[in-house]
C-alpha cells in the first residue's frame, strides 16, 4: 500500500474521495472471516480538479458481485442520474412508427461533433427526452389508454353489453 501511495505523490495526483458506502470489495467469507475494503478509488491532479470542481466519485450498489462499482460524475449530472421515476425504456412498438427514426436522427444531429464521452452523453440525454416527448404526441399513454378500455370493456360485459355468437 505504501508503493501506491509513493506513486500517487510521484505523479501528484489526489484521490477525489467519494459518497456512498466506504467499501467497494468484500471477499464474501462468513462471520470473522468477511473483510470489506475500499480498493475502488479515483484520482486525479490538483489541475484537474479545479478545472471539474463538482465532480464527484460515488460508490453504486451491486448485489451479484463482489466489487461496488464507481461512479464519476458532475454533480449537475447527479441529479440526472438518481432522478425519481420511471428509468428511460425504448419501446419497440416505436418502430413501428415511420417518424420515429426522424426523431432520432433530428435528436442525434448531423453534425460530428466532439467525439468526447460528454458529448455522447449529451446526444444519448437529448435523444431519450424527445422521443418521451414525441412517444406523449404520438401515442400518448398506451398503458393508461389500455387500462381505461379494459375497465370499459368489464363494464360493458357486466351490464350484458358483450353479446357472443351461438
Amino acid at each position: 500500500m505504501q508503493g501506491f501511495r509513493d506513486a500517487l505523490d510521484v505523479c501528484r495526483l489526489k484521490d477525489l474521495g467519494f459518497n456512498g458506502f466506504p467499501f467497494t470489495w468484500c471477499n464474501r467469507r462468513p462471520g470473522d472471516q468477511n473483510f470489506w475494503v475500499r480498493l475502488d478509488r479515483g484520482v486525479a491532479s490538483i489541475d484537474w480538479i479545479l478545472r471539474f470542481p463538482s465532480t464527484r466519485i460515488h460508490h453504486l450498489e451491486a448485489f451479484h458481485s463482489d466489487h461496488k462499482p464507481i461512479l464519476l460524475i458532475a454533480d449537475f449530472e447527479l441529479k440526472r442520474f438518481y432522478r425519481k421515476g420511471r428509468p428511460f425504456r425504448f419501446e419497440s412498438m416505436w418502430l413501428k412508427d415511420r417518424t420515429c427514426e426522424a426523431v432520432v436522427q433530428d435528436s442525434w444531429g448531423n453534425q460530428p461533433g466532439n467525439a468526447s464521452a460528454w458529448c455522447f452523453n449529451g446526444k444519448i440525454l437529448t435523444c431519450q427526452d424527445n422521443l418521451k416527448e414525441w412517444n406523449k404526441k404520438t401515442f400518448g399513454h398506451v398503458r393508461n389508454s389500455l387500462t381505461k378500455k379494459m375497465k370499459e370493456l368489464k363494464v360493458a360485459e357486466e351490464n350484458g353489453s358483450y353479446k357472443t355468437n351461438p
